[in-house]
């Protein structure tokens, strides 16, 4: 005999009171959440599949920007995005999630000095207030590539280390010369802004950056540079790089991707919230450095203005 999903007038036995449990449990559930809120649920679904956006980011976005306080949102957490993808409440695939591959192969080596012309700009003369990201203007340099063979494109970096604001620039080659024409061009766009802006640079030691003076010349701005096969001292450019390739995977000639292109994925990057800035965007924190607004727009014109010249 059977009421309410209950066996009664039997001996116990576990598959029934399985059987029980999973009847109840059914009862209890209420309704997901994303199916009420169709409002939310759309946002959810434009943010990952237009914008690139990763659960967590639009969750912690969504928090700290007040967006529950509006009318058809209501507070969820990540594991409530990711089970309405399960399930098929949104539309969205999990592959439409924004996941980086990292290599776990990484060989790690033992600190040791920079080349004798080079310790004066050593990583450990470096002030604390450039280590503790403590004022805007401060950046960290590199280069990205598309292949090792032969002579092509490839991309500067420039990440600054406060607000992770980057900038992205095409060089023609992969050389010491490249290098210093896109620092001069840089420095004749932002003129007497340079200095306020590029207080210091930090590198590995890589070819294309050994015309270091050559970088800096004409100008205060300091350089320094990391231990050899220390790439991580200058982690927050490596991490930018490693959303560039969201865009552009290794082995993937640059000259394939024309300026526009370019200037898109930096503008991505520069409106994509940071869980380590509150979820702000490092657009957003940029806009908390100055009160000038001409340093701001030549800041963020700076890319469009010199990338392809």
């Amino acid at each position: 005999m059977i009421r309410s999903g209950r066996t009664i007038e039997k001996p116990y036995n576990a598959q029934d009171a399985q059987n029980n449990y999973n009847f109840k449990r059914g009862l209890s559930k209420g309704e997901y959440k994303l199916r009420k809120h169709s409002k939310m649920a759309k946002f959810i679904e434009d943010k990952i599949k237009i914008d690139k956006w990763s659960p967590d980011v639009i969750v912690g976005y969504m928090k700290t920007h007040n967006y529950f306080d509006l009318n058809g949102y209501c507070p969820i957490t990540v594991p409530t995005i990711y089970n309405a993808i399960r399930h098929g409440i949104i539309n969205v695939k999990i592959e439409d999630t924004r996941r980086m591959k990292y290599d776990s192969k990484y060989n790690y080596h033992e600190k040791t000095q920079v080349s004798i012309t080079k310790i004066p700009y050593s990583i450990e003369t470096r002030p604390e207030e450039v280590n503790k990201r403590l004022v805007f203007g401060h950046f960290e340099l590199d280069t990205v590539i598309g292949t090792r063979r032969g002579k092509h494109e490839c991309l500067l970096t420039l990440t600054e280390r406060k607000t992770r604001f980057e900038m992205i620039f095409k060089i023609s080659a992969k050389t010491s010369e490249e290098v210093v024409n896109k620092f001069n061009q840089i420095k004749l766009f932002m003129n007497k802004n340079y200095n306020k802006i590029f207080k210091s640079i930090t590198t590995d030691n890589g070819s294309e950056f050994s015309n270091f003076l050559g970088i800096i010349e004409n100008s205060k701005t300091k350089i320094y540079f990391c231990h050899p096969y220390c790439s991580g001292e200058k982690g927050t450019n490596e991490k930018q790089n490693s959303m560039i390739r969201y865009f552009i995977p290794k082995k993937t000639l640059i000259e394939n991707y024309s300026c526009e292109e370019i200037n898109n994925i930096a503008n991505w990057m520069n409106n994509y919230p940071r869980k380590i800035l509150n979820y702000k965007t490092p657009l957003e924190a940029l806009l908390e450095e100055f009160d000038d607004k001409n340093i701001i727009n030549k800041i963020y014109k700076l890319q469009e203005k010199v990338n392809c010249i």
